[in-house]
């Protein structure tokens, strides 16, 4: 596939996401692809082992209804959860008691993410807000990883 498809294109997005809410990298991936004639790859469970011991899972499926929210989240830790709808609201979950949050606009934080690069590069100084090497460098390999699990039916370490 040119280009490395909606894994390394789109999926790596929701690794990074990952990797930031539970502060470990990836050490392990499974993939599970829906088949298509065209082998487009966009219906898929990955399932990812962090070096921390947590565990994720991305359900990445193109064939539902286009009229259903695009992105959403589900943590569940220490007794508590949350649910992120498409980055417009969030509902948590914790010791008995629902609050919810809502959002006047989506934020992505795609913005915040130019800014900060830009902001950096000015000053020329090393910025602890940015991704680390070590994580772009690990979401990067992860997605290879998923691609050959889809290839091969099997687990891969990273």
């Amino acid at each position: 596939m040119n280009g490395g498809g909606r894994i390394v294109g789109e999926g790596c997005h929701f690794i990074d996401t990952l990797t930031f809410l539970n502060g470990s990298i990836v050490v392990s991936v499974f993939a599970n692809v829906m088949k298509h004639p065209e082998k487009f790859n966009d219906t898929i469970n990955i399932n990812l082992t962090f070096e921390n011991g947590s565990i994720g899972s991305i359900c990445y499926f193109s064939n539902g209804d286009k009229s259903l929210p695009k992105e959403r989240i589900e943590i569940f830790s220490n007794g508590a959860s949350a649910i992120i709808e498409d980055f417009k609201s969030m509902i948590i979950y914790s010791k008995g008691k629902k609050v919810k949050t809502k959002l006047m606009s989506q934020d992505k934080g795609q913005k915040e993410e130019v800014y900060r690069f830009i902001n950096t590069v000015k000053k020329g100084i090393h910025n602890d807000h940015l991704i680390p090497l070590k994580e772009i460098y690990n979401t990067s390999l992860a997605t290879f990883r998923i691609n050959e699990s889809i290839q091969t039916g099997l687990p891969r370490e990273l």
